[in-house]
């Protein structure tokens, strides 16, 4: 059972956070189901985006760029920005579902400086040719990609993927499939499915008037489904991977018990995985690396770490179990005795939950935080700034009493 006594509580802050999210465009090539952004302004200019770039390099102390949209890659300046974000000195990590990516593109963001991609693949995409396949099937397709940028080398790859009730299932064939590909996928992260219905809900703006709440994208008539939580897809996982142990998490703004981001990095090799980092060396990685560069870390430069990372052993009991299962191993079969060892992060996001007063449990010092009009704003909603001037109140619609029979008056 998850427990928050046991895991790290990410030092992040809002001025001090490793991840930038700097949003280059709404325009995409795909139409996610509950996809929380929509097409209301096309590209940024370059010139805005390295504003954005010097904005959260001084007010943010960002470790990484994380590149999102929109489909970043069909911005005509793409690798000019990549450019400019890695001569600033801070890694750029673009968010892609791919469809753009192609051999040339992708050799030419690595000679820019690009440090990785984390790539949105599920099967609720509406992707042409892969409709009605599930989250086993569209492993096909994160293969592709795996191999195309494996073959250029030197690149970081994480897999995201949205939760839905229906696919929530078949979240161990993602882990399953990341496992056989350790050494080109460096992690996975699955992120809970949300969204507010127009059947059963009112949404007020910030002058507490009553607004058109199916203009948001994430919204829907009616959802009769239960939403998957954050510790429901720990558990699965760990019922399907013992080795995982969740090591770090963010909470909620309002529940003192979410779980907002939940993170973990498994220890093994291509032929097995010997268990997980502990919460000490989650500890000792986000204070090191800050101690070291001044900036906390999100995405490691590699993810073959080698057999050093068993030095932490000692202090951290859950790695040490790890250190103990790889001696086993190699006992067993000594030829694996030089191995390479990797990490591989299994990340799981809450997206934000509404309350029953209205407000909504966001993530506690957001990492995914984007700037617009001058001001940061939770990247998740930011269209509620853009069509409404702020965030939205959404609450329950109360029934209509009905009216009652005027009393008779009787004269006696």
């Amino acid at each position: 059972m998850l427990d928050k006594r046991s895991t790290y509580r990410l030092p992040w802050s809002m001025n001090d956070n490793p991840i930038a999210w700097i949003e280059v465009t709404d325009i995409c090539n795909l139409q996610c189901e509950g996809c929380y952004r929509q097409h209301m302004t096309g590209h940024k200019s370059l010139e805005e985006l390295k504003e954005e770039v010097l904005f959260f390099k001084r007010w943010r102390n960002p470790d990484n760029f994380s590149i999102a949209g929109g489909e970043p890659l069909i911005h005509p300046n793409i690798v000019e920005l990549v450019a400019f974000m890695a001569e600033e000195g801070i890694k750029p990590i673009i968010l892609t579902n791919g469809v753009a990516l192609t051999p040339e593109l992708l050799h030419e963001l690595k000679q820019a400086g690009l440090a990785g991609f984390t790539m949105h693949i599920d099967s609720h995409q509406g992707r042409p040719h892969w409709k009605d396949k599930n989250e086993k099937e569209h492993n096909e397709l994160r293969q592709k990609y795996a191999d195309m940028i494996a073959a250029e080398g030197g690149l970081y790859l994480v897999f995201n993927s949205t939760v839905y009730p229906n696919t929530f299932p078949e979240i161990p064939d993602v882990v399953s499939w990341a496992q056989a590909n350790i050494e080109k996928v460096q992690g996975v992260v699955f992120i809970t499915y949300r969204t507010a219905t127009t059947s059963d809900s009112v949404a007020t703006d910030t002058h507490d008037q009553q607004i058109d709440m199916s203009k948001l994208s994430y919204t829907s008539k009616s959802f009769d489904e239960q939403f998957t939580t954050a510790p429901e897809v720990y558990q699965i996982i760990k019922d399907n991977c013992p080795e995982y142990e969740a090591s770090g998490y963010l909470g909620g703004t309002i529940r003192h018990d979410s779980f907002k981001w939940l993170v973990g990095a498994l220890v093994g090799g291509k032929h097995q995985m010997y268990g997980s980092i502990g919460k000490t060396t989650m500890e000792l990685a986000q204070t090191g690396h800050h101690l070291l560069t001044g900036r906390y870390v999100a995405y490691l430069t590699t993810a073959k770490v080698g057999p050093k990372i068993f030095l932490l052993s000692p202090w951290d009991p859950i790695l040490r179990q790890a250190w103990k299962n790889r001696i086993k191993d190699v006992l067993r079969h000594p030829g694996r005795l030089f191995d390479s060892i990797y990490t591989q992060s299994i990340g799981i996001i809450q997206a934000p939950d509404l309350q029953p007063d209205g407000r909504a449990d966001m993530c506690d010092s957001c990492p995914d935080i984007t700037i617009y009009d001058g001001k940061f704003v939770n990247s998740c909603r930011m269209d509620e700034y853009r069509l409404f001037g702020g965030f939205v109140s959404v609450t329950e619609k109360k029934e209509e009493e009905p009216e009652e029979e005027p009393e008779e008056m009787f004269v006696k």
